[in-house]
Order: C-alpha cells, then structure tokens, then sequence
C-alpha cells in the first residue's frame, strides 16, 4: 500500500466519524452545562441534590436530607420549582392513551405521562411532573420515560413523611 491510498483512507474515515465525535463532544459539553445550571439552583436553595436526572425537556434533582424536590424546565427559561416532600401525601404515575388510529382495537397509544404529587387533605394536586407528551417534540419514546417516571415515583415515596 502506498502512502496516498493510507492518506484517502483516513481523510475518508474523518469524514464519517469526525461529524459524529464533534456531536458527541457537543452534547457532552451541553450536558455539564445543564448539570452545572441544576447544581446551582440547588445551591441557591440550600439544596445538596444526591439524586439528578437530566433529559431534553426536564431536569429533577432530590435532596432526601432535607427532602425536597427540585424541578426545572430548560424550555421555560430555566423555570423551577422547589417542592417540599413534607408537605406531600401521595405521589402516582398517571398515564394517559388512546387507541391507535392504525393498529388493533385492544393497542393503545400513550399521550402523556406525568409524576402527580398530592395532599390528601383535602385531595388537591401540588404539582404535575410531565415526562411524556405526545404533542413535545423534545420527549424521548414512551417507555424509556415511563421507566424515568416509575424510577422518580420510587425515589418520591422513599421520602414521603409517613
């Protein structure tokens, strides 16, 4: 082999995998950021998150020492809401679908999937964490945040007041 033939070979193997690594890098680099945002709110609240997730379109953060939850929505302008688990009842997956226009008349197709926190006295809605909407482009298929949701539900009811 000569050395032109070894040259067109890596210049076309850059080619391929060059956009790819800049991606990569790329979302890396917008990850830290994000978790750096999170981190700091957290920060700004008295918050030490020793649970995070991060995705598109939410950012969650828990601190089960002092046991609130911290919400943040990169779309919203880095909106966030700090909830206080003492003060919650009872967290649910709530699951919303309807029949799928093109399949079987028993298959569903899912619309939505929210983490509902409530009180029971009297039975009121603090807040609904949406991880799943249909009509979001920025979501993730339904069942990786069905798998999230169930995942938050777990860390939630952990640290509930009983």
């Amino acid at each position: 082999m000569d050395t032109s033939s070894i040259a067109i070979g890596v210049i076309l193997m850059l080619l391929f995998i060059g956009p790819i690594i800049y991606l990569i890098v790329k979302q890396n680099s917008k990850d830290k950021s994000r978790l750096k945002n999170l981190k700091s709110i957290g920060t700004q609240n008295q918050m030490d998150l020793d649970e995070i997730e991060l995705t598109n379109g939410l950012m969650l953060g828990l601190d089960s020492k002092s046991k609130k939850l911290l919400v943040v929505e990169p779309q919203n302008n880095m909106q966030y809401d700090v909830i206080d688990l003492t003060q919650v009842n009872l967290s649910h997956v709530s699951k919303k679908a309807q029949p799928k226009t093109n399949g079987k008349k028993d298959e569903l197709a899912v619309t939505h999937i929210s983490l509902e926190l409530l009180k029971n006295k009297p039975r009121e809605i603090i807040t609904e964490i949406i991880f799943y909407d249909e009509d979001d482009n920025s979501s993730y298929n339904a069942d990786a945040q069905m798998s999230l949701a169930n995942k938050w539900d777990r860390l939630i009811r952990a640290n509930l007041s009983a």
